[in-house]
């Protein structure tokens, strides 16, 4: 069988070294994957004036994924080029506790619940402009309570966009994948999070639309909340959850909360998916006064692959990686300095290694 061809792109800050420590993994473990390593981010810039080169473009076009580090000022333009231009609308947050990870809860044994964002409109739409732009268009305009955009005198706008399209095919995703959640463990839960109470148009169509595509499985239980409400539940009430599904803004709020419950953003991985080409990468940002020291946690962009290589459909290996980031966390032998050690990142990528059986 052909081995699966991976793009990794290591962008800005500390992604390289935190996407080299995971590549490394990868190969030394001897997984069937082809990583292809082309020039991206800051180097790129320095060397070839492009942050972003046509031919690292056309390499992640026929990936079959792409592994991605950081994104800062120099790396926007791949970020935007890998979400929005391969319209990869879901994004997928794991929220799970592992032993020996430090977390801001007195107890977060057993924390293990997913975050699915829609990762494409909502607030993050690039709709901005001068208020009096939006006079012009909007002269007639009055709110609920009679008050017109001119009485907000000067200033700007941002336009929130939640679309039939956006909304029902993260609905039909989100209930597919909380049937395949459904075992022994995860009672099949889905939790809807709106602001619905103020935010009627669109906040109401997500939440209508989402209710109808979940009357067609039964068998799921569904929930909904308001996401104020929602953002105390998951510090009260973190075992009570299955997979929450929001969207944009709001998932990116929640799934950041949540991230520390479990030991901060070190740990936190994700998927972005549902377009051209996925990609995979630590919600963690470039942390430009870390790059180059080697200390940086590796744990998120770890993870990242492991949802990476389910994704690819190689589950087994998926399931490895993951029990020897576990037993790594047991052990507490080898973790980095937000987890209270004082192991490096190339350390934490060796010590991943070893426990791989």
């Amino acid at each position: 069988m052909a081995k699966k061809q991976v793009v990794a792109l290591g962008g800005d800050g500390v992604g390289p070294e935190v996407v080299h420590a995971t590549c490394h993994i990868l190969e030394k473990a001897g997984f069937g994957v082809e990583i292809i390593k082309p020039p991206c981010g800051e180097t790129a810039l320095e060397n070839y004036g492009n942050a972003f080169p046509e031919e690292t473009r056309q390499l992640c076009d026929k990936a079959d994924a792409i592994l991605f580090g950081a994104t800062g000022d120099t790396s926007t333009i791949i970020l935007a080029y890998l979400r929005w231009v391969y319209d990869n609308y879901i994004n997928i947050r794991p929220i799970k506790y592992y032993e020996g990870a430090t977390s801001c809860l007195k107890n977060a044994e057993g924390i293990d619940f997913v975050i699915l964002r829609e990762n494409s409109e909502g607030m993050y739409s690039f709709a901005e402009g001068d208020l009096s732009l939006l006079r012009q268009k909007m002269s007639d305009y009055r709110n609920l309570i009679g008050k017109s955009i001119s009485d907000f005198g000067d200033g700007k706008f941002a336009i929130r966009i939640i679309s039939e399209k956006g909304v029902s095919r993260l609905a039909e995703y989100a209930c597919q994948y909380t049937l395949k959640r459904k075992s022994d463990t995860f009672e099949g839960k889905l939790t809807c999070v709106t602001k619905s109470n103020v935010l009627r148009q669109t906040d109401g169509l997500f939440e209508k639309i989402m209710s109808a595509e979940v009357k067609k499985h039964p068998e799921i239980v569904y929930e909904k909340y308001y996401v104020d409400d929602m953002a105390r539940r998951l510090l009260k009430y973190p075992r009570s959850f299955d997979v929450i599904v929001t969207s944009n803004m709001f998932g990116d709020i929640l799934a950041d909360e949540s991230a520390e419950m479990v030991g901060g953003l070190g740990l936190a991985g994700s998927a972005c998916i549902g377009g051209k080409v996925a990609y995979f990468e630590p919600v963690h940002g470039s942390a430009p006064k870390y790059a180059g020291k080697n200390v940086i946690n590796p744990t998120a962009t770890i993870l990242s692959a492991k949802l990476m290589l389910e994704y690819l459909g190689m589950y087994q290996e998926a399931s490895s990686l993951e029990e020897a980031v576990e037993s790594v966390y047991r052990e507490g032998k080898s973790l980095t300095y937000d987890q209270g050690g004082n192991a490096t990142t190339t350390e934490v990528a060796e010590a991943v290694l070893r426990q791989i059986k």
